[in-house]
């Protein structure tokens, strides 16, 4: 009867902390993620968000394919635009740096304006 109770008693433990890690997660997460003020649609990405990329974060000991794949190829950045975006805004990345606000913005506007190859 004990193993019984003490298996009950664990997964409860396990379960509320799952809620309250999940309830966290995704509470910071959609919070963090500004929203571009002004976005030119005409942004592209190998003349505005390819440059900013390589001189911001194609680094050694960042995204040089090394230790992270590099973000110079467009579907690579294509695929993680989601994920770039959102490292970006939360300034988990550039790990060694910052990047001014206006190339966020562009990076923002690419990818809120369907992450074209142009």
């Amino acid at each position: 009867m004990k193993f019984i109770e003490s298996n009950i008693l664990k997964f409860c433990c396990l379960a509320i902390f799952g809620t309250i890690l999940i309830a966290s997660c995704s509470k910071q997460s959609s919070a963090t993620i500004p929203a571009s003020s002004t976005c030119d649609p005409n942004i592209s990405f190998i003349n505005t968000v390819k440059p900013i990329l390589d001189r911001d974060c194609n680094n050694a000991g960042c995204h040089d394919d090394k230790v992270i794949t590099a973000l110079n190829i467009y579907q690579t950045v294509h695929d993680g635009a989601a994920q770039i975006r959102l490292s970006i805004s939360t300034g988990k990345m550039p790990k060694n740096g910052t990047i001014s606000v206006a190339d966020k913005n562009a990076i923002f506007c690419w990818i809120d304006n369907g992450a074209k190859n142009n």
